[in-house]
């Protein structure tokens, strides 16, 4: 049986993509933060008869020791990965001239740094033929979003791409982003309707992506031995 682990993964667009990789007889090690997120993930698959085939780590990944500890304990395990896909992240909306360094340094350890010592200390527990997958965002690509720490923290994800692919390459493991764009999950459940309408005729599919569909670019990703070193998006045509 192969093993995936997705962090940030209670709902959303984690908790999609580890849905699609049980189904594919998956083992899968999802991760929440909070005891509330984890158990009522634990009881939908309780529900979905899939109990037996994951395992929820509540563990805070906004901190650099928790990423460690994570590693450390798949490792002392002795548990191989075959997909690891570094999905949490925040942000913060202040705007310029409004942003203060703490809040600054949160967002680009959650969304970058803390990642990358992750997938760095578990290097040795991914397996030969290996995926690795950043869900990222189009704010990476453009300069639309009004969060820039957000945007600059999934732009510098963009480079960390080819540069990790470089690292894997005699592993044959491949290492790709996901660019999503504006996705329907409750990231977006204070925005008002006309907020939600206006973001989506940004989009020329004139609406907000789903979580299935961005779980089917990472199973395409996961599915495919020529795709790396890439970040795909999947942006329902955003600002074209």
């Amino acid at each position: 049986m192969k093993t995936a682990l997705i962090t940030g993964s209670t709902e959303g667009i984690g908790k999609q993509i580890g849905i699609d990789l049980l189904n594919k007889d998956y083992f899968v090690y999802f991760n929440g933060h909070t005891q509330e997120s984890t158990k009522q993930l634990e009881q939908e698959l309780n529900d979905l008869n899939y109990a037996n085939n994951s395992n929820i780590i509540c563990t805070d990944l906004s901190l650099l020791e928790k990423n460690l500890e994570l590693a450390n304990y798949l490792k002392a395990q002795d548990i191989y990965l075959d997909v690891l896909v570094l999905n949490l992240g925040i942000t913060d909306r202040a705007l310029f001239g409004a942003i203060c360094y703490d809040s600054w340094k949160k967002v680009m350890d959650t969304n970058l740094n803390f990642p990358f010592f992750l997938v760095q200390s578990l290097a040795s527990h991914i397996k030969e033929n290996g995926r690795v997958v950043f869900i990222s965002s189009i704010s990476g690509c453009t300069t639309d979003s009004t969060s820039i720490v957000y945007g600059v923290s999934k732009g510098a994800i963009h480079v960390l791409v080819p540069y990790l692919s470089k690292e894997f390459a005699d592993k044959k493991i491949t290492v790709n982003a996901v660019a999503c764009g504006y996705i329907d999950t409750n990231w977006h459940q204070n925005k008002s309707k006309d907020q939600i309408k206006r973001i989506e005729q940004k989009h020329l599919a004139n609406r907000l992506g789903t979580v299935q569909e961005v779980s089917k670019a990472v199973m395409a990703i996961i599915d495919n031995d020529f795709i790396n070193a890439s970040v795909l998006k999947i942006d329902g045509g955003f600002l074209v």
